[in-house]
């Protein structure tokens, strides 16, 4: 059973029309293929609706709080402070160095889990508006993206502070944090093609993928580097947000472009493009028999 597709064509005489198109067996690739780029585009030149409702989201979560949205702030620096101090102890490195190698990897990786964890349920908690609203697939990729970057840049201020109250020297080559972030967002679009679709058609998958995150929370260097673990080392960079993380944190913490790690997140960021979006082109119209 196919799910109508949302794009307008012509009648019989000619004429543009707005009614659905049926699907059928002989729709060819690349139609499905155009038709979820269309999709994409479309979604994303409606930011203002969007960014409204990632915002309105994020403002009821905290209603009702005194300090609202700050807390998003608050909770990641008291969850910063507490790792520094207790783990801070068991390493031989500075404790400023340790405060900022730990500040900003934790930050490009609670980033990355909101993707992986959010990117399950895009679809899922959207089924109200998906149901109801004739409206671009996408458009719920991108608020569930923004809602993450609303997050990520209430966190960013508590590693700003840190950065300048431990005087961490910083050359211009912190300055390639922005491209890693950037591609933290294109990595973001198609995880949440891939998971967004995937999740919705087997359930259980997200579950799978919540448990998973926890365990490689401790299998990346977050908390610890790799210098601690030894001959472990090895098999741990076996992890992919190891390099992800490392693009984000190195020019920062140390001053340097890893170039290994940045051929490692772009083959990474090749294949998993491709693998997505074609999920996402053969699969956007069942999403709504999928509930």
């Amino acid at each position: 059973m196919e799910m109508h597709d949302t794009d307008s064509h012509a009648d019989a005489e000619g004429h543009p029309t707005d009614q659905p198109r049926l699907s059928h067996t002989n729709d060819s690739i690349t139609g499905l293929f155009a038709a979820a780029l269309r999709d994409l585009a479309d979604g994303f030149s409606r930011r203002e609706l969007w960014v409204a409702l990632a915002h309105d989201d994020m403002r009821q979560r905290f209603r009702r709080t005194i300090f609202g949205l700050a807390w998003l702030t608050i909770s990641y620096a008291v969850f910063v402070a507490a790792k520094v101090i207790i783990f801070g102890q068991l390493i031989s490195t500075p404790i400023e160095w340790f405060a900022v190698y730990v500040t900003i990897g934790f930050l490009g990786w609670q980033f990355m889990n909101s993707v992986v964890t959010d990117g399950c349920t895009a679809f899922i908690n959207s089924e109200n508006w998906i149901l109801g609203i004739k409206l671009p697939v996408s458009v719920f990729i991108f608020e569930s993206i923004a809602r993450d970057c609303l997050v990520f840049f209430y966190s960013a201020i508590v590693a700003l502070a840190v950065l300048l109250i431990v005087q961490h020297p910083l050359t211009l080559t912190a300055l390639m944090v922005i491209p890693a972030f950037g591609v933290y967002l294109i990595n973001a679009v198609f995880a949440h093609m891939l998971l967004g679709v995937t999740c919705m058609r087997y359930r259980d998958l997200s579950q799978l993928i919540q448990t998973l995150m926890r365990v490689l929370f401790f299998l990346t260097p977050l908390i610890w580097t790799p210098e601690q673990v030894g001959d472990l080392q090895r098999w741990l960079w076996w992890n992919p947000f190891t390099y992800f993380i490392d693009i984000f944190r190195a020019p920062i913490v140390d001053g340097v472009i890893p170039v290994h790690s940045w051929m490692i997140v772009g083959l990474m960021t090749l294949v998993l493009g491709i693998i997505a979006f074609s999920t996402f082109a053969l699969f956007r119209r069942r999403l709504a028999f999928w509930f």
